[in-house]
């Protein structure tokens, strides 16, 4: 076989280029700790990569749910709570004015603290969260939800019986019935809060059924009857079925109280499966992307030698003429 000059350097050219693309290729690789730089590297591992990045993307999504739902969750549930607590002390004020040795004076200082119990639980069921919004508003979240009616008609003075209800509220709603809610998983939606309408406007009793009036209605009725300068005529036995409507709104509450609680808890499992999983993908894509330093080191070793000994041959072959032995 003849073998031109021609063919020496082409052969030689081609040979260093190619050692040469090798070491760029892995000199790259060192320099960013990747294995797969390209696609072409490995196509079956990008094309794994990609998905899992994709995969792994929407399970971090969930997992910024989750956080916010734990956040709004959270703050429903510690108002809710406080919302049983003021309730509770307002029963116990109840009691204390059943007290028929009490006189009006006495029981005008009791009504004064209940006045105030019921301005904070107007103020509770405002609350916003971190953002301004109101959290038992509904959809309607930029909405001051509860007002005080300045049309309610207020009792009659010698009257016995409540005032307020669902068609005369001492409060008015301008929230909405809807809950919001969150994707926490692929195939799970969570409400992440309650509406004002189903735990202040609609208090039920034990047997689930709605007594007719709101969370501020019976409160109201309440105050009414305890204070003298209502101009209501003090009734025991009235006193005693308002006192029965508080246990029962107090109960509503702790319902609502108790599956917030439920639902804090399943997020927060849901939290350590997204948690389990993201590390899952991570540890798959290092084992697709990550760079094998030590094999990396000597492949970059073994080009850098191969390519100083191909120049080297290159240059001595390329010198060879017929010309040298004449």
């Amino acid at each position: 076989m003849r073998v031109s000059t021609s063919m020496i350097y082409g052969s030689g050219l081609r040979g260093m280029m190619n050692l040469q693309s090798e070491l760029y290729r892995t000199q790259n690789q060192l320099s960013t700790g990747r294995r797969i730089l390209t696609p072409a590297d490995d196509p079956i591992g990008a094309a794994e990569a990609l998905e899992i990045s994709q995969s792994k993307g929407v399970n971090t999504q969930f997992k910024n749910n989750q956080a916010d739902a734990t956040v709004q969750l959270s703050l429903a549930e510690s108002i809710a709570g406080s919302v049983g607590n003021t309730l509770i002390r307002i029963s116990e004020l109840a009691a204390e004015a059943g007290n028929p040795m009490l006189d009006n004076a006495q029981r005008g200082t009791i009504a004064a603290e209940m006045k105030l119990q019921l301005q904070s639980l107007i103020g509770l069921a405002n609350t916003q969260d971190g953002s301004g919004l109101h959290i038992f508003a509904g959809y309607k979240s930029t909405t001051v939800p509860f007002a005080i009616n300045t049309t309610a008609t207020p009792p009659s003075p010698g009257d016995t019986a409540p005032a307020y209800s669902l068609g005369n509220t001492y409060v008015n709603y301008s929230g909405d019935a809807g809950t919001p809610a969150l994707q926490v998983t692929a195939s799970k939606v969570m409400a992440v809060s309650e509406n004002g309408m189903q735990l202040f406007m609609q208090v039920r009793d034990a047997q689930g059924n709605i007594t007719g009036q709101s969370m501020f209605d019976t409160v109201k009725n309440l105050v009414d009857i305890v204070d003298p300068s209502s101009g209501m005529t003090f009734s025991a036995s009235e006193l005693e079925q308002i006192r029965g409507n508080i246990k029962s709104t107090i109960d509503h509450v702790a319902n609502v109280r108790a599956s917030l609680g439920a639902r804090l808890n399943a997020v927060d499992g849901l939290s350590t499966t997204a948690s389990d999983i993201d590390y899952l993908y991570k540890v798959r894509l290092s084992e697709l992307q990550d760079l094998d330093f030590t094999e990396a080191i000597s492949r970059f070793s073994r080009y850098q030698t191969q390519l100083e000994a191909t120049q080297l041959t290159f240059k001595q072959t390329s010198q060879l003429s017929l010309f040298n032995i004449l």
